[in-house]
């Protein structure tokens, strides 16, 4: 194999891949790329054998064939290049050079038949959705997904779509993330899947300037698509929680405050807050919000905002990470809190957004 490419449509490529392949793996061959030249242009895969992705970019093949190189370091090689054309050539037992106008180096491959073969998508199936609806609806929603290994049916977010529209939904058994987006599909019924952490955080990166997706099932993975880019991911195969009570629940104390200074607020009196709780407390009275914060070792803080609200008094503590998780992804003016009572869940709600329906429901904590 040889091929000449531009350095920057190289780094741009290798950049892509670079989330798939593990830093640290005690299988040789999954810190490598696979690099295949054939008709006008280069493919590059990776996987971890749950999550893969192939991509690619036009080159000029001077000749067919593959090898197989350390992700990182050649993302490293091709960064550090002058801005020129690069030759990568193949040499043999698996060795190939890189050549940048006055610079070489020579690396070290890995066999081809060790690299795994990856699940491809099929042509002319699938469910096209608008890559901007999926954009959102991860901004929204991947945040909560939990970060716990151990309770595999919540290391994802569950992916539906029906003939109207898209959501996705996230809990991590604290809080839950849920986000829907009107778009009419062509899909005969309602199709559910859970997408694993990774792939979903893989997902956001493909769809990065793009205007259409792909989803597919093929066999156990999901096969995501676009712009010529495939990332295919193994199924969680496990039950997701019953969400839809969960996002049904509403307070009957309701204010609707300014986002920008309801986040600067739980900022400045979290940092006196437990390190070990991160809890805020918002007590919510006639005319005005207050955030408080202590700790013994620290102290106390405490700032008041102003809010149009004339019902009853009540006080209720949240994480005040789990708040600013929201109110950074919200996209609006206002927000709207619905609070019960301090045992009971807390709802929070964009204010005036009509394309997105978002809905984030916070279990309290106990001072």
């Amino acid at each position: 194999m040889e091929i000449i490419v531009g350095k920057n449509d190289l780094v741009k490529e290798l950049h892509l891949v670079q989330g798939i392949v593990e830093r640290k793996n005690s299988i040789p061959i999954l810190s490598n790329v696979l690099f295949e030249a054939r008709g006008g242009e280069v493919r590059i895969s990776a996987t971890d054998l749950d999550v893969s992705l192939r991509c690619g970019c036009a080159v000029k093949v001077v000749a067919e064939g593959a090898i197989t190189l350390g992700a990182k370091k050649l993302y490293e090689i091709a960064r550090s290049l002058p801005e020129s054309e690069v030759q990568l050539k193949v040499l043999p037992d698996s060795w190939a050079t890189v050549v940048c106008e006055r610079v070489t180096f020579k690396m070290a491959g890995l066999p081809l038949e060790d690299f795994p073969s990856l699940p491809e998508a099929k042509a002319g199936k699938g469910v096209s959705i608008p890559a901007e609806v999926v954009r959102a609806l991860v901004d929204r929603t991947a945040f909560a997904i939990t970060a716990e290994d151990a309770r595999y049916y919540l290391a994802g977010a569950l992916l539906v779509m029906t003939k109207e529209g898209v959501g996705m939904v996230a809990t991590d058994g604290h809080r839950l993330s849920f986000a829907h987006r009107k778009a009419p599909l062509k899909v005969e019924g309602e199709i559910r899947v859970l997408v694993p952490r990774k792939a979903i955080h893989e997902l956001a990166r493909l769809l990065e300037g793009e205007e259409e997706v792909t989803f597919q099932q093929v066999e156990n993975h999901l096969v995501f698509a676009a712009g010529g880019r495939t990332l295919a991911s193994k199924m969680i195969d496990a039950q997701f929680p019953a969400y839809e009570k969960v996002i049904a629940i509403t307070g009957d104390k309701t204010v609707q405050i300014d986002r920008e200074a309801l986040a600067s607020g739980i900022r400045r009196v979290s940092l006196l807050s437990s390190e070990r709780s991160r809890a805020v407390k918002l007590s919510l009275s006639k005319g005005k919000l207050e955030l408080t914060a202590s700790s013994p070792e620290l102290g106390e803080a405490r700032e008041s905002l102003p809010a149009e609200y004339t019902g009853e008094t009540v006080e209720i503590g949240f994480n005040a990470q789990y708040l600013l998780d929201f109110l950074g992804v919200a996209g609006t003016e206002m927000v709207t809190l619905e609070l019960k009572d301090p045992e009971s869940q807390g709802v929070f709600k964009p204010t005036g957004e009509s394309d997105t329906e978002h809905r984030y429901v916070v279990m309290p904590m106990r001072f």
